[in-house]
């Protein structure tokens, strides 16, 4: 476990005018190895301490997906505050509880107020994603905090797995996983007419520890929620295999947040000892079947000959 200022250090997160800690924004602006006329998703990574627990009030012009991170344990309790129809505040958490059925991600649409407040421990971590991708300085700001009801937290857990609890299916990568967003706008591509993005929670355990090889036309931006670490290969159009290790352990180069770039081969692992690994994905332009391919050793194996040995473990026989 990391102090705050440690932590915000060693992620690069810089204070907000707003509350908190954020990271340089990111987002998504090519598809089938092309540019895109504009970002369909923009994204940050955000802190926030016991010391300053609450965001200001803002209500933006975009979807935000927040995807929720778990540094400090099951004890730290994240909560998403927004407002109904008559502006009267609703709480829920956010993420925490994944053996309850409670996800990891929420989405606010367009339009409406929210904020977040670290009602319980240290400190609490998560990312937010805008759809379309809009600078993250645009929106109606509103810093006035109104008296908040009582928040029921989900009941202990039951003991189901997780892929249970959440309502996961079988992937055809292998794994598990559940979608849980897709934008109502939309897109032209090349390709035909795809989301601006979609989300989903996906799931490596010890019965399915392995996300075999394969590809997608579209940026794939990964989360890290609850356990690892994750051990993941992408193989680029130059035949050049890259490791990224998502973790919590930071100071070790581990990573809660990462982009395989559309047109690579990705492939992820739990290590032998790791029980499982939860992440969220978003995925823009949004995920369409029409747009994956799984790995075949032999096509491997004569387009990069050189990577074939080492990816071979992650190729689906």
């Amino acid at each position: 476990m990391y102090r705050t200022d440690d932590l915000a250090r060693l992620l690069d997160l810089e204070p907000t005018a707003d509350g908190g800690w954020a990271t340089a924004p990111g987002g998504h602006d090519a598809y089938d190895g092309a540019p895109l006329e504009r970002r369909v998703m923009s994204f940050r990574t955000r802190l926030l301490g016991a010391e300053a627990p609450r965001t200001v009030w803002r209500r933006a012009e975009a979807d935000t997906v927040l995807v929720r991170h778990d540094p400090h344990g099951p004890d730290t309790v994240l909560l998403l505050w927004t407002r109904d129809g008559e502006g009267r505040p609703e709480g829920r958490p956010l993420g925490g509880f994944p053996a309850t059925g409670e996800p990891f991600q929420l989405t606010v649409p367009a339009g409406r107020r929210y904020a977040l407040e670290l009602a319980a421990g240290a400190a609490a971590l998560w990312s937010e994603a805008l759809v379309p991708g809009l600078p993250f300085d645009e929106g109606e700001r509103d810093t006035a905090w109104p008296e908040l009801p009582e928040v029921t937290l989900p009941a202990a857990p039951d003991g189901r797995p997780l892929d249970e609890a959440l309502g996961l299916e079988p992937h055809i990568e292998g794994g598990y996983f559940r979608q849980y967003y897709e934008s109502v706008g939309t897109l032209e591509t090349g390709r035909g007419t795809r989301p601006l993005a979609n989300t989903i929670h996906y799931l490596l355990d010890r019965e399915s520890p392995i996300g075999y090889l394969h590809m997608n036309n579209a940026h794939i931006t990964h989360f890290l929620n609850a356990g690892g670490p994750i051990h993941y290969q992408m193989l680029s159009p130059d035949g050049v295999v890259h490791e990224v290790v998502m973790g919590e352990d930071a100071a070790a180069g581990q990573v809660r947040v990462f982009t395989c770039p559309g047109g690579w081969w990705k492939a992820s692992r739990l290590p032998e000892g790791v029980s499982h690994g939860l992440i969220s994905e978003i995925v823009a332009p949004g995920f369409d079947y029409r747009d994956q391919a799984i790995a075949r050793i032999d096509d491997l194996a004569r387009q990069f000959p050189g990577a074939v040995e080492r990816l071979r473990p992650c190729v689906r026989a």
